[in-house]
């Protein structure tokens, strides 16, 4: 609690110099300060010449205050509440920026002093000096506030976060739902540390993250492989596993059918990984199978039984569950009213995401205007009103730039890193500050008279330019997210018969269209930040007193997650797979859908049931810089289950204590449902791989899906009973900051928070994952999409799978090509007419057309294809027990058949883009909901005949410690073993 003091003592001290210096004469000090001339400044001056000369002496009180109290709490920032190396280095660039206003402010009062004596060329040089440290001053000071404000903030509140962990550690075996878990080994709540750490990584600065020592760091040279195929603890190898991989809709209907086939042998496996779309299905099964809510009954969490179906029967031909889902295979919208309810829903995030965007350019318009005034950087008389000293000054700011450009060359010859990063710093610094006076005295007031000559601010005009903005981004989102039914259409009407660039021509169109909208934004963004700073300060008092109120007030209790496209995806998802079956009193079975209002903790509702897999839903925490990532792939691999949610790369957190330790607005993202949404959050504002114009476009628009969760790389330093007071606590709402991180692509690895969307932008088969914990047998749904030659998710997983866990997949060539649409025998023979030898004057006819001759293109000559999984290491169970390095992969591909039944041949005739529907359509009919579903009955019927019930029987679980638990973290205390 020192430092709060101190943080204290250094307010007081600024303002005992500011109370010092309105001692002084009243007098303009600040015109002088930026008179530029010898004539301006004895115009203003005139007489008072004395009353100028005391009020400059006077200044050298706040002057020394001021660098004293702000180099003080920026110090203390850099020992408390700057934990990141990032942060820590801005503290050593706010020191010095404090030091060199000191500085120039020194420096500048002399030259005036030496000016008011009788010389006349100080002015310029003092304005010069003048103008970089108001802009210092500008940077600082506000720093040197809100850190203050922070320290104090933490240091008063750290109390109650640390008795709010104790309280939830007193009540660590409540369940999330209120209850006490007990029963059977399936059934039973997880058992293990509250965090396991990341493998750490050398961050910006050369400093590892995470520091906390693991006990069983990896000693073999294949480090990276083994920290890539930790999982958290408890969850053992070996045994069956299943994954289903995205695709929406299209995906969910064949895993469906898929699971359907494959029930016996579902039942008897260890995990269910889902990606996206086929988490639509794993996660109504997983609801299904939860039952009705939980009542407090002697301690016990207690299902209502009539509310319960069976892991045999769940969802299986037949059931109220499944017609129900195939009732509402158009859950986006359907009817009238609901699509008036989708269309609101993406207005409303648009007007939301564009007014608070609108309303802090307002805002800082508006300190700037007032700034421009009470500092004239700018001359306001004269727009664009530059000021030659100011010129001068980042000419000379930039020229020591250069100087500095120059020596670091000439140090590297000399191979002195200290030397030659000491002057690459120095450098990159005197850019920084020439950068941003040039922004200051140039192109801010060039903004506000070009703002001025074109822009009027009359109430209609910008109501209409707002409008007309917002409408062009709209319609852009959904030509952009629906321009692959475009596609798909333009590839119907023709052979490929065309030029490249007319194959290219709709990409670069959508590109065009996208960059377009951006770049309408962005001009449109700065003519209203342009017409804040010419008019600001004279706008009505309550309008500049009420904005500000408004916006921070805004900013600080509204949720950036609630006003996305979010809240409204996962409700319509539950619409159609949050349902359950009850049987009444007198034996009626019905499709009772949850409650609006139901809470689904993800600790419980998606707990492990006996007879059934633990489902996992893959995801992707979006990370940017090359810290954790490659280049190109800036997601890395988050699950969410009942025990841990996490990935190796972020570290694990215990499910029920991060319910328990979490605020409930961000509380409600940790449920099933919101799990299903964000596996399938397929278009966000960080999307992996995904191009960035796209990512930008929809967190402007708000168009955008995924949400913000806790990181738990960085909980175990949060929840340690002896906890730094000056580490940042976690956010109980995602913030305006939260917004603008996406707007700009930021997201750090060491953020409290990470932005997780849908899983398919680290890989959509769920395959990885599913390596990832080791099974022997992996059987992989593939409803990814795509018609070409090659499955293009299946090769991506493949790659992935070697790069992150030294997994090597084989498919030998005669398998694989099974796969391949055109290899299958043709339904029916082309008959041929020769003509007959011998016989002149009687020309042979050509053949008649082949009406299947298309559909014979589009067959394959089967649905699955088995390969070989060679592990690095040799696997373990959970008895501890070797289960060697080879395992088995069979893949079931979504493709076309020729011994497929006439129903759905018959369907695949009239539809030519089945079954590779894009996954832009969601509004499935019932007749394509039951085609693929009946695809996917047919490709599980396949694997069945390759898995054979009683040889997927899985290995038994073993409790805590386990074989693979990471580098872990309990109650803030390392433990845990190496596999």
């Amino acid at each position: 609690m020192h430092s709060s003091i101190l943080a204290v003592v250094a307010l007081a001290v600024f303002g005992a110099g500011l109370a010092i210096r309105l001692q002084a004469p009243a007098v303009d000090d600040v015109g002088l300060q930026l008179a530029g001339s010898a004539g301006a400044a004895r115009a203003l001056v005139g007489v008072r010449t004395a009353d100028f000369r005391t009020a400059l002496a006077y200044d050298f009180v706040p002057t020394g205050t001021y660098t004293a109290s702000t180099v003080l709490v920026l110090w203390l920032s850099g020992r408390t509440i700057a934990v990141r190396m990032r942060y820590r280095c801005l503290v050593v660039y706010g020191i010095g920026a404090a030091v060199a206003a000191c500085v120039c402010a020194v420096t500048e009062k002399l030259l005036l002093l030496h000016g008011l004596s009788g010389a006349d060329w100080t002015f310029a040089w003092a304005a010069g000096f003048a103008t970089v440290k108001w802009l210092l001053v500008v940077l600082t000071v506000p720093v040197a506030a809100v850190v203050v404000a922070i320290i104090l903030k933490r240091a008063a509140f750290h109390g109650c976060a640390q008795r709010r962990y104790a309280r939830e550690r007193a009540g660590h075996s409540t369940c999330a739902c209120g209850s006490e878990h007990t029963g059977d080994r399936a059934g039973s709540g997880p058992v293990g540390p509250d965090v396991v750490a990341p493998w750490p990584v050398l961050e910006w600065g050369r400093r590892r993250w995470p520091g906390t020592a693991r006990g069983d760091a990896p000693r073999s040279r294949e480090a990276r492989w083994q920290n890539g195929s930790r999982v958290p603890p408890g969850r053992e190898q070996g045994g069956l596993g299943f994954c289903v991989s995205g695709g929406g809709i299209r995906s969910a209907c064949v895993t469906l059918g898929a699971l359907q086939a494959l029930r016996p042998q579902l039942r008897r496996a260890r995990y269910l990984v889902s990606v996206s779309g086929g988490g639509y299905t794993a996660g109504a099964l997983q609801l299904a199978l939860a039952g009705k809510s939980r009542s407090r009954e002697q301690g016990r969490c207690r299902e209502q039984g009539r509310y319960r179906a069976g892991t045999d029967d769940v969802f299986m031909p037949g059931t109220p569950e499944e017609d129900h889902t195939r009732r509402h295979s158009k859950y986006v919208a359907e009817g009238t009213g609901q699509w008036l309810a989708a269309i609101g829903a993406v207005l409303r995030g648009l007007l939301a995401s564009l007014g608070l965007l609108t309303a802090t350019l307002l805002v800082l318009g508006l300190a700037l205007s007032w700034g421009y005034h009470l500092v004239p950087l700018a001359d306001p008389a004269r727009l664009p009103g530059f000021r030659a000293p100011a010129l001068w000054a980042v000419l000379a700011l930039l020229l020591c730039a250069a100087v500095f450009w120059l020596l670091w060359l000439v140090s590297l010859f000399f191979a002195r890193q200290f030397l030659s990063g000491a002057l690459k710093k120095t450098f990159l610094t005197f850019v920084v500050a020439g950068l941003l006076l040039a922004v200051v005295v140039v192109v801010l007031p060039a903004l506000e008279w070009v703002t001025a000559r074109l822009w009027t601010l009359h109430a209609p005009a910008t109501a209409m330019s707002g409008g007309a903005v917002g409408l062009l981004t709209y319609l852009t989102v959904l030509v952009s997210t629906t321009w692959r039914r475009i596609e798909t259409t333009e590839r119907a009407l023709g052979p490929a018969k065309r030029s490249r660039l007319v194959r290219t021509a709709p990409v670069i169109a959508k590109y065009l269209l996208v960059w377009t909208v951006l770049i309408v934004v962005t001009v449109a963004s700065l003519l209203v930040l342009g017409a804040a700073i010419h008019v600001g300060r004279t706008w009505p008092v309550a309008v500049q007193i009420g904005l500000p109120v408004v916006l921070g007030v805004v900013a600080l209790s509204l949720d950036q997650t609630w006003t996305s496209l979010h809240p409204f995806y996962r409700a319509r998802l539950a619409t159609a797979f949050a349902v359950r079956r009850r049987t009444d009193p007198d034996g009626e079975q019905l499709a009772v859908p949850y409650d609006f209002d139901e809470p689904t903790p993800l600790a419980c509702y998606g707990r492990r049931h006996p007879g059934f897999p633990q489902v996992v839903f893959a995801a992707a925490a979006n990370l940017s810089g090359d810290d954790r990532t490659p280049p190109g792939r800036h997601a890395v691999s988050f699950t969410l289950s009942y025990d841990y949610v996490g990935g190796p790369d972020v570290g694990y957190a215990r499910t029920d204590v991060l319910w328990g330790r979490t605020r409930p607005v961000i509380r409600k993202d940790l449920t099933v449902e919101s799990a299903v949404a964000v596996s399938g959050a397929a278009f966000a504002s960080a999307m992996g791989r995904q191009a960035r114009a796209f990512q930008t476009l929809f967190a402007l628009s708000n168009a955008r899906l995924g949400t913000w969760l806790p990181n738990p790389g960085v909980l175990g330093a949060l929840w340690d009973e002896g906890a730094d007071w000056g580490l940042p606590p976690m956010p109980g709402i995602r913030r305006l900051s939260y917004l603008l991180r996406e707007v700009c692509g930021r997201y750090p690895m060491d953020d409290r928070m990470l932005l997780v969307t849908d899983g398919g932008h680290y890989e959509n088969l769920g395959l990885v994952e599913l390596l990832r914990h080791g099974v022997t047998t992996a059987v992989c749904v593939d409803a990814s999409g795509g018609s070409g030659a090659f499955a293009a998710a299946l090769g991506e997983a493949i790659a992935l799978a070697r790069e992150e866990l030294g997994v090597e997949i084989v498919i030998e060539r005669e398998d694989w090509q099974k796969l391949v649409p055109g290899s299958a025998p043709p339904l029916t023979p082309r008959p041929t007419q020769p003509t007959q030898p011998g016989q002149p004057g009687q020309p042979g006819q050509p053949p008649p057309p082949n009406p299947l001759a298309a559909l014979d293109l589009r067959l394959s000559a089967d649905t699955v294809v088995e390969g070989k999984i060679v592990y690095p290491r040799a696997l373990v169970d959970g008895h501890g027990r070797p289960l060697g390095r080879r395992g088995r992969l069979i893949v079931a591909r979504a493709t076309l058949t020729p011994d497929m039944p006439y129903a759905l041949l018959a369907y695949a005739q009239s539809d030519q883009q089945f079954p590779h529907d894009g996954t832009s359509d969601q509004w499935f009919d019932s007749r394509r909901f039951d085609a693929y579903q009946a695809l996917g009955y047919r490709m599980g019927k396949r694997v069945a005949q390759l898995l054979p019930v009683n040889s997927s029987a899985p290995r038994s679980p073993r409790p805590w410690p386990g074989r693979r638990g990471a580098g872990a973290v309990r109650d803030g205390r390392t433990g845990g073993r190496r596999g």
